[in-house]
């Protein structure tokens, strides 16, 4: 693991800056040791590939050994290690099977065609931490969450025209730090965030709009994690084992469903793929894997995919034969 600037440590809601180097945002603590190597797999029961779906890959970032290991899908055999990045964190992916790699380290975007070992793209986030991102799938424009650099800089989402050149950064005034962010199918952006006493805050961008409006979220949850669009609903973490389902009604998340991911310690990120939620269940006193659950029954993990991940943080899943 590299010297850090900062570690955001999120542990049931408290957050805590610790010394100095670049950043990495664990999300749910700070990896120790490394884990013994083991063996790459996913049973090839876990989703039978549907038409045309051959050749789909399943990305695992891991902040620990700073690599992205990318996985056959759904089988699951080990086809490439990406590296050469400084913290990646989370990951997206869009219709045309691109990948986007959340460098954090760097404070970069870095794009990757699907299956290609070197970035065709990278998209710098001056003076930020990134964090999380996501593509609209109406405008193909690219949204980053963002940490400040230091103590006394805002984070921003940061807006990525067509996911090229340089960002526009939106900021809600009441908002200090941004977490996880999700497009529905309308291209309304979906942010979690913090404001100045660390509380998680709910954020909507509409389609078209330059101001962020506030979602009422009358919600405990133990720690912060992910966000995703399930095309129905939108879903956020806890940042253990533990996702819920609202739907959006005139700026109010209604709960309609909780997923129960039987087993899972710190499941931070995560990504929904029909009906199956897959995400890395990483750091303090997590299990360093990735586990499959099905969506949105949960219960125990239907697969597991282990490898020699010191902090898997991130996942998403790129789609072949769309270029």
């Amino acid at each position: 693991m590299s010297v850090l600037e900062g570690i955001l440590a999120f542990t049931r809601g408290y957050l805590t800056y610790v010394a100095a180097g670049a950043l990495i945002v664990l999300l749910a603590g700070c990896s120790g040791a490394a884990q013994p190597a083991a063996q790459h797999f996913m049973p090839s029961a876990l989703h039978p590939p549907s038409s045309g779906s051959g050749g789909d890959l399943l990305y695992i970032s891991d902040a620990g050994t700073n690599k992205v290991y990318v996985f056959s899908y759904p089988d699951g055999a080990l086809v490439q290690t990406l590296s050469g990045f400084q913290d990646p964190l989370h990951e997206c992916s869009d219709a045309a099977g691109n990948v986007f790699i959340v460098n954090t380290g760097k404070s970069e975007i870095l794009e990757y065609a699907h299956g290609g070992d070197t970035p065709i793209a990278a998209l710098r986030d001056a003076k930020q931490f990134p964090v999380d991102c996501a593509v609209d799938p109406v405008t193909h424009d690219l949204a980053v969450t963002n940490y400040g650099q230091k103590r006394s800089q805002l984070g921003s989402v940061s807006i990525y025209a067509k996911s090229k050149g340089t960002p526009k950064k939106h900021r809600d005034p009441a908002t200090i730090a941004y977490l996880f962010c999700t497009y529905d199918n309308k291209g309304n952006l979906f942010v979690t965030g913090l404001d100045y006493k660390y509380n998680l805050v709910f954020l909507e961008l509409p389609q078209g709009k330059s101001a962020f409006v506030k979602i009422a979220l009358k919600q405990a949850f133990l720690g912060w994690g992910g966000v995703q669009w399930d095309g129905q609903n939108i879903t956020i973490g806890d940042g253990a084992s533990t996702v819920y389902r609202f739907a959006i009604q005139n700026q109010t998340a209604k709960k309609v469903g909780v997923v129960q991911l039987t087993g899972a310690v710190n499941v931070a990120s995560y990504w929904l793929d029909g009906d199956q939620l897959i995400g890395p269940d990483g750091p303090n006193g997590g299990n360093h894997d990735v586990g499959v659950w099905s969506y949105p029954a949960g219960g125990q993990a239907v697969a597991t995919v282990k490898g020699s991940f010191q902090n898997p943080s991130g996942v998403t899943i790129s789609v072949a034969g769309s270029h």
